[in-house]
């Protein structure tokens, strides 16, 4: 392979190796987990946008897309698949400068979170 291919290979594998859960968020068994750098500052206020995942009790995923918004949301993206059950465009009312806000942040979201998970699981 060549260098660029080699490098980009890389810089993905280490993206997908180094994705964890952050279990100080965790509720009823739903764990979010961050694939971009939550404490990443792009706006003075903090983190305001990124990507994550939810990890479910049965230790399924989906995909988070994340932006700060004025009210909670959730839309799907991409809809269920095989390896996992969707991925949600979502509105946390708060940018991330604390992990505290990020778990207050996926208090807010996770009855829809829930709500998603239990509609894809009962299809």
């Amino acid at each position: 392979m060549n260098d660029k291919l080699d490098k980009f290979l890389e810089k993905i594998k280490s993206i997908f190796n180094n994705n964890s859960l952050i279990m100080e968020t965790e509720i009823e068994g739903f764990i979010y987990g961050e694939y971009t750098d939550h404490f990443d500052f792009d706006e003075e206020v903090g983190c305001t946008f990124g990507d994550g995942f939810v990890q479910a009790p049965d230790r399924t995923i989906a995909g988070i897309i994340w932006e700060v918004a004025d009210q909670p949301y959730l839309s799907i993206c991409m809809e269920p698949e095989k390896d996992r059950w969707g991925v949600y465009n979502v509105g946390f009312v708060k940018p991330i400068k604390t992990i505290d806000d990020l778990v207050y942040n996926f208090k807010i979201i996770f009855p829809l979170i829930k709500e998603a998970y239990v509609n894809v699981k009962e299809k």
